[in-house]
């Protein structure tokens, strides 16, 4: 017999909660605050979990893009490299008559006067 009542009792809930006769019980009524709290907490966090993957999301583009120009920059960067090295600009430059220079570069030195040299 308590195998029919269980049965029995479950039956009777769910049709309340199909039917709707639940909502106007007092226990319902008391703890309808409690349920939205919940009801809200619970938006939040569906919320929140998408704010999260969608700034993921712009973190893996930016992190992907940051790599694509750093490889750009290593190559630019060997390019010039290679273009302003000596023997290649001496190269270059050989169709235009300049001539590297044979002699070593002098220094020119020039002394400000000073104030007991002013007149």
């Amino acid at each position: 017999m308590a195998g029919k009542d269980k049965k029995k009792k479950s039956n009777v809930n769910i049709m309340s909660v199909l039917g709707g006769s639940f909502l106007v019980k007092e226990k319902f009524a008391k703890q309808f605050p409690f349920m939205v709290y919940v009801t809200v907490l619970l938006m939040l966090l569906i919320y929140n979990t998408y704010v999260a993957e969608e700034r993921n999301r712009e973190i893996a583009t930016a992190t992907r893009e940051l790599n694509d120009l750093h490889v750009e920059y290593i190559q630019l960067k060997s390019a010039i490299m290679e273009a302003s090295k000596q023997s290649v600009l001496a190269r270059k430059l050989k169709d235009t008559g300049i001539k590297e220079p044979v002699e070593p570069l002098k220094r020119i030195n020039i002394e400000e006067p000073t104030k007991e040299d002013k007149p």
